[in-house]
């Protein structure tokens, strides 16, 4: 693993694992949902190990067939529950004005719904656009979201919590910085560049 970094042009983050913690209200949600429905109620753990490929693929692996059911009512409850108990991560508000590169989010979140968690919790305009599962005809770990994501730059640093920003990041052939303190599976983020403990760490990183 390489130990310094130079200057990047742009910084493209995930979202949820990454700036914001936003497990809880999607748990929370998505356990009422469940139970309103009839369906068995899947534990936390399973479902913050399924966050980061998208609502459907969240729906998909947390409960049974017939999954559209479960996914209109996840997005109606979760859309009014958006930012209850979600926060940005330590340190977050604090080093993204520090950041001297561009900045852009892409998540596996519907577009809509990242912008608002990040108005919501005042740090939107720190970032030059955000992108969300629905911006582009494709989405993570495709590499093509993050192509359409950066536009024509070429200095690009990938910072996410997942195997998902990993993979994608290798097939765009760009470098990423894991965040260890996200929702990770155990082995997720070793093929990263660089890993961080803290979100202000990628202050040292970027210069």
């Amino acid at each position: 693993m390489r130990t310094s970094g130079g200057r990047y042009e742009l910084l493209l983050f995930d979202l949820d694992g990454t700036l914001v913690d936003s497990a809880p209200d999607i748990v929370a949600s998505l356990q009422r949902v469940l139970a309103r429905l009839g369906r068995e109620v899947i534990p936390a753990g399973k479902i913050v190990a399924s966050i980061g490929r998208g609502m459907r693929r969240l729906v998909e692996s947390t409960s049974s067939p017939p999954h559209e059911p479960v996914l209109e009512a996840f997005l109606k409850d979760y859309g009014e529950h958006l930012v209850e108990r979600t926060r940005l991560y330590p340190g977050v508000a604090e080093t993204l004005p520090l950041l001297e590169p561009r900045k852009v989010v892409l998540s596996n979140k519907p577009e809509a719904m990242a912008r608002r968690v990040l108005e919501i919790l005042g740090v939107a305009d720190r970032f030059e656009a955000i992108y969300g599962g629905d911006s582009f005809p494709v989405r993570k770990p495709d590499p093509g979201a993050f192509r359409a994501a950066v536009g024509g730059a070429r200095r690009i640093l990938v910072v996410g919590d997942s195997g998902v920003d990993v993979e994608a990041a290798r097939r765009a052939g760009v470098p990423v910085c894991g965040v260890t303190y996200g929702y990770q599976k155990p082995g997720e983020l070793d093929a990263a560049d660089f890993l961080i403990d803290r979100f202000d760490q990628l202050l040292d990183l970027v210069r």
